[in-house]
């Protein structure tokens, strides 16, 4: 039911690379003298011994570059000074120029606030250096008339550095119970650790009672991510630091943290991630703290507790700080469809409103990227024509997944706008209908269909795992003689979505083809597993950790640094994926 496809949207990892699109050729002025370059990239990263060749991932140097102000910034140039690295590691570049310990890459133009040019910068420890070496690299970012970049990383060479164990499930959890947060990592390093940072990030349905005294906390609403897209999703946020030597080779997990099962949850997850210092890679704990005002934790301290370390995998993997908690609570939510019609003066014409509301008591996070998540689906009788469509819905003149030679007079609105439907939260649209002359009957049905049910027969066919009460999913709303069906949404709801500008409906069908036939308002369909797997909220984690020296910042997730990629040596961009930890396992 639920998916692994999708299903660590939240665990640590880097971008993958995904598309290639072409550099804009259109001339624009420059604004250099406006510019600030900035360079972003982790503090410091953490080689094996052992010389490494280049995959596509491993000991890569995951750094963005960009640029303050508008417009573009040419001839931008990334220089890298190897000088701090001999006898320790090298660093190649592939596409750039090699002279002495400089590395030279030519950028061409900038056009971005961050963009991501992971993939050609490549980190191998030399053969024989000894554990504990360090060295550092000096990078620049240059472009004639703009203000230099500048930011320091340093090489760890067979320092220690942790590896979590698969993500675990916990299936059928009471509301109100009480589990024990599941982490246990391994340093998979030569030398030990002095301490654990451990990173938590908690959805909707999960709560901590009293953080331990070693942890800071921070609630975000959800508000920061762009008001268009969908309900906002409450998370909280800890970092944890836990003192204590870890041993290379030793296993522990995490002891004294337990996780409340609240009212709203049905699919939560917690998020953890876990390091040996503030600036690794991956480490976002700076960029949080910027973010949000975090608070002391009053209780009892956490600890790490030995373990038989069953289940880490072995060797080292970029994205093994990061592992899940999946909690599956014995809970549902009522979703039900909404509609209702309003006349003008002449009884000729009127809006019909119609969505959905979640009548609780989950909230729902659909992790599977459409096959649960609804959207509304309105059928209008014959005659009938949209004179104003709003911008959230579209013509749909599809029957079981094929296009009808004729229009359907059908039309498709969205659902929640986002993978996020909390408790209490409805949906509308408004849509403008002419009648045709007559005064015989006229009813509309409203449904909520999904990723399947399109496929099928029903309201939908798939039925969505956590709504226990199918029935509500289809009401009718009488346009012209009967009852008039389930009222529209009030705005009484804990969150509403405001429909976007209408538009003319650019097909209104005289004659329609009969469509797929729907069960009476009182008719559950059949039911079948409606997945949840995993497109999370957007607060992920961050692309790398705390910068240092001039014209550096906060490593910020990709989700809202502008997913593009610079291949270095040319000029082409590639756009990225939301990072996510781990491909399906």
């Amino acid at each position: 039911m639920h998916s692994t496809r999708t299903r660590r949207a939240f665990g640590a990892g880097s971008a993958a690379v995904v598309a290639a699109l072409a550099v804009g050729t259109a001339a624009l002025p420059a604004h250099a003298a406006d510019h600030q370059l900035k360079i972003f990239v982790a503090g410091s990263y953490q080689l094996t011994t052992e010389p490494t060749a280049p995959p596509q991932w491993g000991e890569n140097v995951f750094m963005h570059v960009g640029r303050t102000g508008t417009g573009p910034v040419d001839n931008v140039k990334l220089t890298l000074d190897t000088t701090g690295l001999d006898g320790v590691a090298t660093l190649t570049a592939h596409g750039c120029s090699t002279e002495g310990k400089t590395i030279t890459c030519d950028l061409h133009r900038l056009d971005y606030d961050k963009i991501n040019i992971t993939g050609s910068l490549w980190l191998s420890a030399v053969a024989g250096v000894k554990p504990g070496a360090s060295g550092t690299v000096h990078a620049t970012l240059s472009a004639p008339g703009a203000q230099t970049g500048t930011a320091d990383f340093r090489v760890d060479v067979g320092a220690a550095v942790f590896r979590t164990k698969a993500p675990s499930q916990n299936k059928g959890a009471k509301v109100g119970s009480k589990l024990p947060a599941a982490l246990e990592f391994a340093n998979h390093g030569q030398l030990p650790a002095k301490r654990a940072i451990v990173n938590i990030l908690l959805t909707t349905g999960l709560t901590v009672d009293t953080w331990p005294s070693n942890c800071e906390y921070a609630v975000d609403k959800g508000t920061r991510s762009d008001k268009n897209s969908g309900q906002p999703e409450p998370t909280t946020h800890a970092i944890c630091t836990i003192d204590g030597e870890i041993a290379p080779g030793q296993a522990v997990k995490l002891n004294g943290l337990d996780l409340g099962v609240g009212p709203q949850a049905y699919y939560d997850f917690a998020d953890y991630a876990v390091f040996t210092a503030e600036d690794v890679y991956g480490n976002d704990g700076a960029d949080l703290r910027k973010l949000m005002s975090f608070q002391r934790g009053t209780g009892a301290p956490a600890t790490l507790v030995k373990s038989a370390g069953e289940g880490i995998p072995p060797g080292l993997d970029v994205n093994g700080y990061g592992t899940e908690q999946e909690v599956l609570a014995d809970s549902s939510a009522d979703f039900e469809a909404t509609g209702g019609w309003a006349p003008d003066a002449t009884g000729t014409a009127g809006s019909l409103t119609v969505g959905m509301g979640n009548k609780g008591p989950a909230s729902i996070m659909d992790r599977s990227g459409g096959e649960g998540a609804p959207h509304v689906s309105v059928q209008l009788p014959e005659g009938v024509t949209v004179t104003d469509l709003p911008a959230t819905c579209r013509a749909d003149d599809y029957v079981h997944g094929r296009k009808s030679d004729k229009p359907l007079n059908k039309f498709t609105c969205d659902g929640v706008g986002s993978s996020f439907m909390p408790n209490g939260a409805t949906v509308a649209h408004k849509l403008n209908l002419k009648l045709p002359a007559g005064t015989g009957p006229l009813t509309a049905t409203v449904s909520l269909q999904n990723e399947q049910s399109t496929f099928e027969d029903g309201h939908p066919s798939a039925v969505m795992a956590w709504d226990h009460n199918p029935a509500n999913d289809l009401v009718t709303v009488a346009l012209r003689g009967g009852a008039t069906g389930t009222p529209a949404p009030t705005g009484s709801a804990t969150a509403t979505v405001t429909p976007a500008p209408s538009r003319s409906a650019t097909a209104a069908p005289s004659a329609t083809v009969a469509p797929a036939a729907l069960p009476a308002a009182g008719s559950p369909s059949p039911a079948a597993a409606g997945g949840a797997g995993s497109d999370g909220p957007a607060a992920g984690r961050a692309a790398g950790g705390s910068l240092a020296s001039t014209g550096s910042s906060a490593v910020l997730p990709l989700a809202g640094a502008g997913a593009a990629a610079v291949l270095l040596g040319g000029a082409a961009l590639v756009a990225a994926r939301r990072f996510r930890a781990r491909q399906d396992g």
